[in-house]
């Protein structure tokens, strides 16, 4: 249940989005460039969890407006 709220929040909320988003490039960079495998690793997770949650918002938009 608590898991619903959270991530309706974070779908109607773009900043979120955008936070983790600029987060997992920002990791997956410094990853890149310090030879960090852990950190990129987590940078390519919070980049793939932001690009879900931005096709997820684009999907809903479609289908409201036909």
């Amino acid at each position: 249940m608590m898991a619903l709220k959270v991530t309706s929040y974070i779908l109607k909320n773009k900043t979120l989005i955008i936070l983790i988003c600029i987060i997992g490039i920002s990791a997956v960079s410094y990853g890149m460039l310090k030879d960090n495998r852990i950190i990129f690793i987590i940078g390519l997770v919070f980049v793939i969890w932001g690009y879900v949650l931005i096709r997820k918002k684009i999907k809903a938009s479609i289908r409201n407006n036909p």
